[in-house]
């Protein structure tokens, strides 16, 4: 019963997902079959929870079996029709995907990567019992996603004042997160009709592994798949981004729509210029932009902004080499408008009303701006003397060093822009407010960076390509 729950509540969503990625497509496909399906699992994951959501604190739909099911059958049904009637010949043919054509290892490169697969497929595979099979008992998800998911299951509706350990917390606490990911373990708990922690704690590695796939995808359109593989491999044997891929915490979550979010911009910019069948990828971006703000508070404040600039950035750079038309310009502005718009005003119409604040789970009004004793040592040995990036940042910041003209000169500049002015403003916040406490009990820190270490990796992994490239050219 629970497997079968669990594929229900997956393929659901996920075939949401798809028909809205595959509609975006228009015409002409331009994804790789699996990236369109696990770029279609997170956001119709997403977007699905958004609609429970929506349905719920204006209608009052509960959260019943058939008050999840129901509004996405509906909603499956009318993309599916769409997409019959007015994409017959992309719907009804096989998609078209270039062929996964690798470079021609040696023997022993080809044993190297057999072991490094199988060795990866035994880390994930025993991830996967723990996550499954270990009752919860990290503070966040005790006291934050499992709870509110188990409450929103048991009271079928949206609860704001939640017990935590011995107390109640009020509305002000953990319920100021947006609840797309408990809301998600309510649906899988609902489907099968019962709570289960290995059941509602199971979906937290589709989102990692989905991450894999993006990161392989962007790479390979980007560099082929020879470094597509020593990108995805690089970002698969980080211990932390593993760690929480098999931790039902909510920031690999969130990383996922980062990287849709950043990486699907860069590639449009990347294409425009000598590509017509770009502009499907900027309304990825815009969507995942939009159901971005619904997976955590930091997102609006830390997240949204920069990814704004370099949006306005990289379109007016377009307009201003004459490669895009002032109607595509409107037309990309309104996607991300529109996205963000239908997303961000209902959840912020509802936090206003119900004076839940802006921070997580406290309010971001009251930060004393002050310095704070050794944060520069703890971010200095969380990000280069502990395990849990291996060598990703010595590697990344030499080669921003090295190859600053790739990374700030070519269409590059998006991830990288992005990934700087985010972690800037993180350490900005530790270095001059009171939330310098995440820092040195090493918590906030490496999680926040966790976040942004998908668009690390692919910014590594171009400029290591190119590195290897001027190394043999010379």
């Amino acid at each position: 019963m629970l497997a079968a729950a669990f594929l229900i509540g997956i393929s659901l969503p996920t075939a949401i997902g798809w028909l809205i990625v595959r509609t975006m497509e228009g015409g002409t496909p331009v994804l790789f079959r699996t990236e369109r399906w696990a770029l279609g699992f997170v956001l119709g994951t997403t977007a699905t929870m958004f609609l429970a959501f929506v349905l719920n604190v204006t209608f009052g739909v509960p959260f019943t079996r058939w008050g999840f099911l129901l509004p996405q059958i509906i909603i499956l049904a009318g993309l599916a029709l769409f997409q019959w009637k007015y994409l017959p010949s992309a719907s009804r043919l096989p998609l078209p995907a270039p062929q996964l054509t690798l470079p021609h290892f040696s023997l022993l490169i080809k044993s190297l990567i057999a072991i490094l697969s199988i060795w990866f497929l035994l880390k994930l595979a025993a991830g996967a019992v723990l996550l499954t099979a270990t009752p919860v008992y990290q503070d966040d998800v005790f006291n934050n996603w499992n709870m509110r998911g188990k409450l929103f299951f048991v009271h079928q509706e949206l609860v704001l004042d939640i017990p935590l350990g011995n107390e109640t917390t009020a509305a002000e606490g953990v319920s100021s997160y947006p609840p797309a990911l408990p809301l998600m373990k309510t649906f899988l708990a609902t489907v099968a009709g019962r709570w289960d922690d290995g059941l509602v704690n199971s979906i937290h590695i589709l989102w990692y592994l989905a991450t894999l796939v993006l990161v392989f995808s962007l790479l390979r359109r980007l560099l082929g798949a020879g470094w597509a593989l020593v990108g995805t491999y690089i970002l698969a044997s980080l211990p932390l981004f593993l760690m929480h891929g098999i931790v039902p915490y909510a920031d690999a979550f969130v990383a996922v729509h980062v990287l849709a979010a950043v990486g699907y911009l860069f590639t449009m910019l990347q294409l425009h210029q000598t590509n017509a069948r770009a502009l499907p990828f900027l309304r990825f971006s815009a969507l995942a932009t939009g159901l971005l703000l619904f997976t955590k508070n930091e997102t609006l404040l830390l997240h949204l902004p920069p990814l704004l600039l370099v949006l306005a950035c990289a379109i007016g750079y377009l307009r201003w080499r004459g490669t895009m038309s002032a109607k595509d310009v409107l037309c990309a502005l309104a996607w991300y408008a529109g996205c963000i718009a239908v997303i961000a005003i209902p959840w912020l119409l509802f936090k206003w009303s119900h004076g839940l604040p802006f921070g997580n789970a406290k309010p971001i009004g009251g930060l004393m701006l002050a310095w704070q004793e050794n944060v520069l040592l703890s971010i200095a040995i969380n990000t280069f003397l502990e395990g849990n990036w291996l060598f990703l940042f010595p590697l990344l910041f030499c080669l921003l060093a090295v190859r600053r003209r790739r990374a700030l000169a070519s269409p590059l500049l998006v991830c990288t822009a992005f990934f700087l002015m985010v972690y800037a403003g993180q350490i900005a916040l530790f270095l001059f407010t009171g939330l310098s406490t995440e820092v040195l009990r090493q918590t906030g820190y490496a999680r926040g960076l966790l976040q942004i270490v998908p668009l690390a990796v692919v910014i590594a992994t171009a400029l290591l390509a190119d590195t290897v490239d001027a190394i043999k050219k010379d």
